[in-house]
């Protein structure tokens, strides 16, 4: 698809929704040049709604957290429209992005990201956890969350739901790491603000 052709559905569709809705093989599809051209012609006038496996997600968080689904999206008409400025977490090589939970107001977040791994005392835990990831051995809910946590932004909703784990056992994952001093945990969105990168 072209970038004429892309920009022509995406008006299209905004006309027809009153924001840009895209289907997965579109989302998949852009690249860099298209994604800056949809943000430059439609970002600062129109939402984009999540794509569909996350809003199965927000779905699952519905009846998995209510209190934290209505943190996020209650008061809202239409819940999972989204800054165009994240179109490029869903799109192309991150197709399968995540709208991260982050900036939770009237509940604790569980955000976590490399900057947030504790330097020095988290070196040695966080090979060992590689090397055992990289042997195909079994790795505990703590270490996968290291892991993750390591790579990029995860909360733990979508490490919950990812795994198949209890949001109990993600919590305990916590603790562990924070107890362990691998992992800092910043419950209010105020102080969270400094680690993540806004749009």
């Amino acid at each position: 698809m072209t970038t004429e052709e892309l920009l022509t559905l995406c008006q299209t569709s905004i006309e027809a929704n009153g924001h840009l809705v895209l289907d997965d093989d579109t989302f998949r599809l852009l690249d860099p040049d298209q994604i800056d051209a949809v943000r430059s012609r439609y970002g600062s006038k129109y939402l984009l709604r999540l794509p569909s496996h996350e809003i199965a997600f927000f779905e699952w968080l519905r009846t998995t957290d209510e209190t934290v689904w209505k943190d996020l999206w209650e008061g809202n008409e239409a819940p999972y429209l989204v800054s165009m400025a994240y179109l490029k977490d869903f799109s192309g090589a991150n197709a399968n992005g995540a709208f991260v939970i982050c900036d939770l107001v009237s509940t604790d977040n569980y955000y976590f990201s490399p900057d947030l791994i504790i330097e020095k005392e988290s070196d040695d835990y966080l090979a060992a956890v590689r090397d055992r990831f990289r042997d195909r051995q079994s790795l505990t809910p703590a270490q996968l969350l290291s892991l993750e946590a390591s790579n990029g932004p995860i909360d733990i909703w979508h490490f919950a739901h990812r795994y198949n784990l209890s949001l109990d056992t993600a919590k305990r994952a916590v603790l562990e790491l924070v107890d362990d001093r691998i992992l800092l945990h910043v419950p209010s969105a105020e102080h969270l603000a400094n680690y993540f990168d806004v749009h």
